[in-house]
């Protein structure tokens, strides 16, 4: 780590290190989590999760590494101010080998705060409640009943043309087997394009002039935000202004959102629901690239 990876954020804002180990092994992911817990409250912050990954549904990308592939732990700790989040690297880098036998790859990030969380978290189920219809194929799917399931894989299937972007594509039999019915935590990076690309034939495309990759994101949130309410889902944790600690090339990625399903087959049935494939064609206008990444939270660590 070279230089101040916080130089450019403002001196008495919040700020957060998301923290991907390439590790497995539960004894190690505990004593991760427990080592970032103790060192960000020493610094006056808190951890804000430690979730263990289910199947890694990364996008290949030019920029995905073999660490990218191999991530088994996500731990996200928030700090009050940059000075703060300085003294946890710091207590880091005293540790040394102790801190992490394991590749980490370390981000930082502008978290969203006051009203600007507030929205993110509550406006889902408010949202919901509004518009919501039954969704019998959350509670009458039978995740042991293989047919079944393969029918909920091919209504939730909504893969665009555009390779970078289309994150859907397969694992979702294992996803289910290996999550179950217990809520999913969905780790999302995400890089706007700098002009979003629509297709000739899509409906609901901008028109007349050019829209930037973020504005058709915000289109698609604004879309698909009551959808994830509809079927109980929320915002867990979002940021923006994300900056690497690695040391390797990793792009510029523009957010990180992370997203709580009920389960599997409620997120299933998120991405099957007619007002959300609505709302994707704004998703695969904007990206210029994703990673995605299903978790789950430690049990032996939830509060």
């Amino acid at each position: 780590m070279s230089g101040d990876p916080f130089a450019s954020f403002p001196p008495r804002r919040p700020v957060a290190l998301i923290d991907l180990v390439e590790t497995k092994a539960p004894e190690a992911n505990r004593a991760f989590a427990t080592k970032v817990s103790q060192f960000a409250e020493e610094a006056g912050g808190h951890r804000v999760l430690a979730n263990e990954a289910i199947v890694p549904m990364i996008v290949p990308d030019q920029r995905a590494s073999e660490p990218d592939h191999a991530t088994g732990l996500l731990v996200v700790s928030q700090y009050p101010t940059p000075q703060a989040g300085r003294i946890a690297l710091a207590k880091r880098k005293e540790w040394g080998p102790e801190f992490s036998i394991d590749p980490i790859r370390t981000y930082t990030a502008r978290p969203a705060t006051g009203i600007e969380s507030l929205v993110e978290r509550t406006l889902p189920a408010a949202l919901g409640l509004l518009g919501r219809t039954p969704t019998p194929i959350i509670e009458d799917a039978n995740i042991e009943d293989a047919q079944q399931l393969e029918s909920l894989i091919d209504a939730a299937d909504v893969l665009g043309d555009n390779p970078e972007s289309g994150i859907y594509e397969g694992r979702w039999t294992e996803l289910v087997e290996r999550a179950g019915n217990r809520p999913i935590w969905m780790l999302n990076f995400l890089e706007f394009a700098e002009t979003a690309v629509y297709g000739e034939d899509v409906q609901g495309s901008p028109s007349p002039g050019p829209v930037s990759g973020a504005r058709a994101y915000q289109r698609y949130g604004r879309g698909m935000i009551g959808s994830l309410g509809a079927v109980g889902g929320r915002i867990g944790w979002s940021s923006r202004g994300v900056g690497s600690l690695s040391g390797t090339d990793d792009g510029k990625w523009h957010q990180i959102a992370i997203a709580v399903y009920p389960s599997p087959v409620a997120m299933m049935t998120m991405l099957a629901l007619p007002k959300y494939r609505a709302a994707h064609v704004h998703r695969e206008a904007g990206l210029a690239r994703t990673r995605l990444l299903a978790t789950q939270p430690m049990e032996e660590l939830c509060p």
